[in-house]
């Protein structure tokens, strides 16, 4: 009898869902909340210079449609800014923030996402020969992207796409924000447990 109450409320809650010019609206459910870590590479430019860049990226999804999480980013080469004048210098680029995603199509085979981050980045330059403060430069940064997703399995996925990196207003030694600012090329696999 317990069992049929139970059912004929969550029959009833159901119907009584309000209508809405997207669909009918309904709170996430446990169900439909899942899990991802994205370990990736991301290629880009910086200041005349390739830089290669390790990205973490980690988050819930709801849905498999809406994703939010946070990141971090770090240079995994030293990145040799063609303006500095001195040859032994070499300039290291990291960021930390939060992201949101959308993804459309995502129990095709290939589908796209569109993630966008927004966090707080720096670069400082260091001496190779000698041991001495040159300083850092700090900045908000905004990362819009748009990815092509492969599903290799139910819980692992490919992704590969570019973005475009904005950055606040900024000023290091013979850098600017123009020079950091930049397309991103990304390639990422996504493990997970996504619903």
């Amino acid at each position: 009898m317990t069992l049929l109450l139970v059912q004929s409320h969550a029959h009833a809650q159901v119907e009584n869902a309000a209508n809405t010019l997207l669909g009918q609206s309904s709170v996430f459910r446990t169900d439909q909340i899942g899990f991802f870590l994205a370990p990736g590479y991301d290629a880009t430019r910086m200041d005349g210079s390739g830089a290669s860049l390790f990205t973490l990226r980690g988050g819930a999804t709801f849905d498999d449609r809406f994703s939010l999480g946070a990141y971090v980013t770090t240079s995994v080469n030293e990145i040799r800014p063609r303006r500095e004048v001195l040859p032994t210098v070499y300039m290291d680029y990291w960021s930390v923030g939060g992201f949101a995603e959308y993804t459309l199509f995502s129990s095709h085979v290939v589908h796209v996402t569109f993630p966008l981050k927004a966090g707080f980045g720096e670069v400082e330059m260091d001496d190779e020969t000698v041991d001495r403060y040159l300083g850092e430069s700090n900045f908000f940064q905004l990362k819009p992207s748009a990815l092509l997703e492969l599903n290799l399995h139910e819980n692992v996925r490919l992704t590969v796409g570019a973005g475009y990196r904005f950055v606040s207003q900024m000023s290091y030694r013979t850098i600017d924000s123009s020079d950091i600012s930049g397309l991103t090329g990304s390639l990422a696999l996504k493990i997970g447990r996504f619903r």
